[in-house]
């Protein structure tokens, strides 16, 4: 992302003679923020071959982004920040930017929890003794929408494109959040507010926070995805590729990516489409739904008491434990006992989440 702004740094042929002291500039943009989870585990087990298991990571997440419109702006050893522009957009396009930037979150889940390639990690004997259950390569994924200052950082020495903003930081934290409601994936209502209805109640709210870096409380929304349902894909016979051929194949990639902004298909009808989604969404049900739904709208009026009932039960009904539901009755229960304190107002702090 970005490449233009470098191009407006570079003064002449050489090298030598980037500017980095130029102004950046205000746009508006919908920003992701990845992480690979466990990668310090990851790094100490696999030694030298942590670069071949963050680039096999890398190949599906730059992949997928890129076909939904967006670009990786850098990667941080086990973060990845997304950016999709939506500066001198119309509404419409916006909407679908927003839309597009969703699905490419649960593409990017399914592909990561299918991939054959991936898979192998499971079986490492180092990773299955230090992980033990969790052996899987995992990803968590959040989304916001906000401003933020686009331009290059550095000097003549060594210059990059970067996206600064509070924006980014919430993003971040959003992200990080994911741990606390045991999702993967987790979007702040900036962004659901740019979607179609059809699309906004594919996301679950679950929760009303105050994030440092965001004047407002924001809402959660979690989009739901059973990615243990999964199935690695079988392996496929691979031909060896010569220049001609790859090619080919990146002009069709370009006809396809070009023709999702085309498409008059609601992207929503897009994310039903995808078989794996679809696959991964089928445990939670409309009765889950909305029995969460009546347990938030009691804990959002202060009526604890009557949430708690409702969240043990979501808590458990799906046959795996809810994580949103056991956030909700974790922040309830200690120190409040299950009675709102005087002054709630339907939203608290997310806090300082680096001990989690």
């Amino acid at each position: 992302a970005g490449a233009n702004i470098v191009s407006q740094n570079m003064q002449g042929s050489s090298s030598a003679n980037v500017n980095a002291m130029i102004e950046g500039s205000r746009i508006d943009c919908i920003v992701g923020n990845a992480r690979i989870r466990d990668f310090s585990i990851a790094t100490e087990v696999l030694q030298a071959k942590v670069m071949t298991f963050v680039n096999q990571v890398a190949e599906i997440v730059h992949g997928v982004v890129d076909q939904f419109h967006g670009a990786v702006n850098k990667n941080n050893g086990h973060t990845f920040l997304i950016i999709w522009r939506i500066v001198g957009m119309t509404e419409e396009q916006i909407t679908k930017t927003a839309e597009m930037s969703i699905v490419a979150f649960a593409r990017i889940v399914a592909a990561v929890h299918s991939s054959i390639v991936l898979a192998n990690y499971r079986h490492h004997p180092g990773l299955q003794q230090r992980l033990r259950s969790h052996c899987r390569v995992n990803l968590s994924l959040g989304l916001h929408c906000g401003w933020a200052i686009e331009g290059a950082v550095g000097s003549e020495f060594k210059i990059d494109v970067s996206y600064l903003s509070p924006n980014v930081s919430v993003a971040s934290s959003i992200e990080h959040a994911t741990r606390i409601y045991e999702v993967c994936v987790l979007v702040s209502e900036a962004v659901v507010q740019q979607c179609t209805p059809a699309m906004a109640e594919k996301l679950r709210l679950i929760d009303k926070v105050r994030i440092s870096g965001y004047r407002d409380p924001l809402q959660l929304y979690a989009l739901d995805l059973d990615y243990m349902c999964l199935e690695v894909d079988k392996p496929i016979e691979v031909w060896p590729w010569n220049t001609q051929q790859r090619y080919r194949s990146r002009q069709l990639l370009e006809v396809e990516k070009m023709r999702k902004l085309t498409d008059p298909t609601l992207v929503a009808e897009v994310f039903e489409a995808c078989p794996k989604i679809a696959h991964m969404r089928r445990r939670y049900t409309f009765a889950f739904q909305s029995l969460f739904c009546m347990g938030y709208q009691n804990y959002i009026e202060g009526e604890w008491k009557a949430a708690c009932t409702f969240l043990l039960k979501t808590q458990s009904m799906l046959g795996i434990n809810d994580g949103p539901s056991g956030a909700l009755l974790r922040f309830m229960e200690i120190p409040y006992g299950f009675k709102a304190p005087a002054g709630w107002q339907g939203f608290h702090t997310l806090g300082h989440l680096g001990g989690l």
